[in-house]
């Protein structure tokens, strides 16, 4: 299971990532797209378009001869043929005449009469026999999140029926599984164009065609989400004018843009002529993904798999949730490059989907071998699906889960297969220097790339309680310390990073997850500052995020792996934050940014935490009556009192401060005094057992009898020990004592290894944790917006922050008819109040905020 990364977190996604506190709003999620296509588009002549992308060839500008369905056209490439030098009689294609088949048309008055007029003319002239140009304007997609739909698109005559057409109806409805290619249009040639040829990057300056290029790249991301493809075409009618554009994981290019209607109309025609000529792949299909017939024999074998599924089977449940019948099931092929045979899987809906066009797209899928073993029953396994960068210093990530194996890392996956799609890699980033002479390609190189695992894990976040939760954490640093040890380092911790995994004996541990990114330390080394970010932006060191370039290293990892404990701890244990206040604590710890000439900086809340070693709550806790102000994030053993009295420390709580001290004196440190808390009551405490894989990793860590720090001043586990033995006792409890009085070196070292920090956690899951701790997720639903003013139009005050205000009552809304008062209007925000918010909202990609 992967993480919901973008390509580099220069270019973050907030408001689509899988982390967000809040999904954002449609054009948040359209600026974001755009903004990771910044110097990724060209725009070159029709003529050099052609000559590259579609090449005349033998059979090209005739009539293509019909395609049945893409399910059929797939499903033949399994069947033997005979071979023979002659082609097939009905591939013999005669000569045809193009003519312009929008010469006449009227001008439109209105976008509505474009959809018509533009796809009936293209009908008439059937360039592409086998398929029907629909226009899909205003229903969406119903197995899609979304109700946006692209305005028209040319489509397979057999998949005509799953747009729904109604008789007398001209519009259809969205269908982005089957849509071959899409078709925006406009009614202005300049204002509404995506492009812009006479500015560096082609990328336009003015917010209305900035919009419009959002716009197009949100309808690519749906055809490549709900389909495996390697690239696709787009056609864009602009007023008089058109463009035809090419769109792959590295970029984009687009034709000049030409007039269409009175005088090279005959260039669309062109074009999909030549595109109905070419085969499944040079249209940009993948053709190692076989789309199943529903009522195929793949499609009954998914689905008899799950029938009567054991209660303790997660793994076939996760399977059965993927068996949506409003989307495509896929049999895709993955080579084993240990063997140098292919692998086939079958797969549902994506059980991970990453944000974006340009990229690595990365896709996880809970997968039941197509082929199992005869007399044995289909096995699940985890898929992922992904466009690797190519450089000779990225190691394939089915390279380095070998490598890892071979030196004996624990909880990271068993690789099974794995391997590079041939003949699929981006071409964006070729043409690009021909084009751009004299100039260094920005662009990365793309390959569509499958690897196969054994273990099948659920998301952390599941954790049944806190101390499940640091346990399978520790197995995650445990892993990443031994990869470390071999000279891999991981790169990109994340909470999506690290699952959940059952072992045999039906213990839960840690499975640290998704090595894509990681590099061999000497490789690292030898190339210095990196180009790019790399990670995850919202479990990103402080100093990674305020640092493009940095080499990341083991402090910045140790930091992620703390922040993914702070954003679980947060949504799931008891602390002292106000409920109300976690969806804006959330968003301002781990989406927010600072905004910088160069790019974006770490937020404020996160570079706060880490430069004082206390997580402040002044901004989100109310002072509330007869009871003190609570300043400082703290995590308190449950209670089922009724009162909100806190309760005393939670071991977790101890863990936070200590690490918080740490970071504070690698950052620069100065000591804090302890908030004080009452003894605990109510919950019954329950003590972990070192068996398998955690006995392993106490018996590896605790063998040290030493009680002195090596050294660079880190404590073996002897050190934690001893500190527990002089910490506060509480009757359910022993918590290590925070090591205020330790020399800002020594504690700054600390970060600097792993050893100490697995010893922190070793030592706290040796005391009792409290059994049931959990409660429901704080983080907030879909719907949820940060606020815009103190009091929201029409709200009433929070309960839990305006304690001894319930006088105060909200102003009435004028009648329908009145006048409103200056202060009313006032209290309502006004529409430029309402601009600046939408700017707040954004994230990274906001409009102020240009490259």
């Amino acid at each position: 299971m992967a993480s919901g990364n973008a390509d580099t977190p220069r270019k973050a996604y907030i408001t689509a990532s899988l982390y967000a506190t809040s999904p954002g709003d449609l054009k948040a999620r359209r600026e974001e797209l755009r903004f990771t296509m910044h110097n990724k588009i060209t725009c070159i002549s029709f003529t050099e378009f052609m000559d590259e992308f579609l090449p005349e060839t033998n059979h090209s500008e005739v009539e293509a001869q019909p395609i049945k369905s893409l399910v059929l056209s797939l499903r033949s490439r399994f069947r033997p043929r005979k071979k023979s030098s002659e082609p097939p009689q009905d591939s013999v294609e005669k000569p045809h005449i193009l003519q312009n088949p929008f010469k006449g048309m009227r001008p439109s008055t209105t976008e509505r009469s474009m959809y018509t007029k533009i796809t009936e003319a293209l009908n008439a002239a059937n360039p592409c026999p086998g398929y029907q140009f629909v226009p899909t304007p205003h229903k969406g997609d119903q197995s899609a999140d979304t109700k946006q739909a692209v305005d028209c698109g040319m489509y397979p005559i057999e998949a005509a029926k799953k747009l729904k057409l109604e008789e007398g109806d001209r519009f259809g409805r969205m269908a982005w599984s089957w849509v071959e290619i899409a078709i925006e249009c406009k009614m202005n040639s300049v204002s509404d164009d995506p492009f812009d040829e006479d500015l560096e990057g082609h990328e336009p300056n003015a917010e209305t065609r900035r919009h419009v290029l959002g716009q197009i790249l949100s309808y690519a991301e749906y055809v490549f989400n709900h389909q495996q493809r390697m690239f696709q075409y787009m056609l864009l009618f602009l007023g008089n004018c058109a463009r035809i554009v090419r769109i792959d994981r590295a970029g984009i290019f687009a034709t000049e843009k030409f007039i269409y209607r009175s005088t090279h109309g005959d260039r669309i025609v062109q074009f999909l002529r030549r595109y109905a000529a070419l085969s499944l792949a040079e249209r940009g299909h993948d053709t190692t993904a076989l789309r199943l017939d529903p009522k195929s024999d793949d499609a009954e074998t998914m689905r008899a798999r799950v029938k009567d599924l054991g209660e303790d089977d997660y793994v076939g449940a996760l399977f059965k949730k993927q068996l949506r019948e409003d989307w495509p099931w896929w049999k895709l092929e993955v080579p084993d490059e240990l063997t140098g045979h292919t692998r086939r899987y079958l797969v549902g809906k994506p059980h991970f989907q990453a944000p974006g066009v340009a990229g690595r797209a990365t896709r996880g899928y809970v997968a039941l071998e197509a082929d199992p073993a005869e007399g044995q029953k289909a096995r699940f396994f985890y898929l992922k699906d992904a466009w690797r960068v190519v450089s000779d210093d990225i190691t394939k990530e089915g390279a380095v889960l070998q490598e890892l194996r071979k030196h004996e890392v624990e909880c990271v996956p068993t690789l099974i297969c794995h391997g590079d799609m041939l003949g699929q890699r981006t071409r964006t980033q070729e043409v690009w220097p021909k084009c751009h002479k004299g100039k260094e390609c920005p662009l990365k190189t793309h390959q569509h790339y499958r690897l196969v695992v054994k273990e099948v894990g659920k998301p952390l976040e599941e954790f049944s309680n806190g101390m499940e939760l640091v346990m399978a954490l520790l197995c995650c640093l445990t892993a990443h310390s031994d990869a470390y040890s071999h000279g891999i380092i991981h790169r990109d911790i994340s909470s999506g990073n690290m699952l959940l995994y059952k072992q045999p004996d039906g213990t839960w541990t840690g499975l640290l997850n998704d090595w894509e990114l990681s590099k061999e330390l000497e490789q690292q080394e030898k190339e210095g500052r990196q180009p790019d970010r790399t990670g995850t932006w919202q479990f990103m060191s402080a100093n990674a995020l305020d640092d493009h370039s940095k080499v990341i290293d083991v402090p910045d990892e140790l930091e992620s792996f703390f922040h993914v404990l702070i954003y679980l701890a947060v949504r799931f244990l008891p602390h002292n934050l106000t409920n109300s206040s976690v969806p804006q604590f959330l968003r301002d710890y781990f989406d927010d940014y600072t905004p910088h000439a160069q790019g974006f900086r770490c937020g404020r809340t996160k570079a706060a935490a880490m430069e004082n070693g206390r997580i402040s709550l002044s901004a989100y806790n109310a002072k509330k009556e007869d009871q003190p102000v609570e300043k400082y994030l703290r995590f308190t053993w449950p209670t089922k009192s009724s009162d909100s009295v806190p309760s005393g420390p939670h071991p977790l709580d101890n863990i936070v401060t200590t690490l918080l001290s740490w970071f504070k004196a690698y950052y620069a440190y100065h000591p804090n005094k302890e908030a004080p808390v009452r003894s605990n009551e109510g919950i019954t405490a329950v003590k972990l057992e070192f068996t398998g894989v955690m006995g392993r990793i106490r018996a590896k860590h605790k063998g040290d009898s030493e009680a002195t720090p090596n050294a660079e001043g880190v404590h073996r586990p002897t050190d934690a020990a001893s500190a527990a033995s002089t910490s506060t006792e509480t009757t359910t409890s022993v918590m290590i004592k925070d090591p205020l009085g330790e020399a800002p070196g020594r504690l700054a070292n600390k970060v600097k290894t792993h050893e100490a920090m697995i010893n922190l956690l070793l030592s706290a899951l040796e005391h009792e944790w409290p059994e049931t701790d959990r409660h429901k997720d704080l983080k907030p639903t879909a719907k949820w917006k940060p606020p815009v003013d103190q009091v929201p139009k029409g709200s009433k005050l929070a309960k839990d922050s305006a304690e001894g205000s319930k006088s105060l009552k909200s102003p009435k809304a004028p009648r329908k008819g009145s006048k409103m008062s200056s202060r009313s209007k006032l209290s309502t925000g006004s529409k430029r109040t309402s601009r600046d918010a939408g700017d707040v909202e954004a994230g990274p990609s906001s409009k102020r905020r240009k490259h």
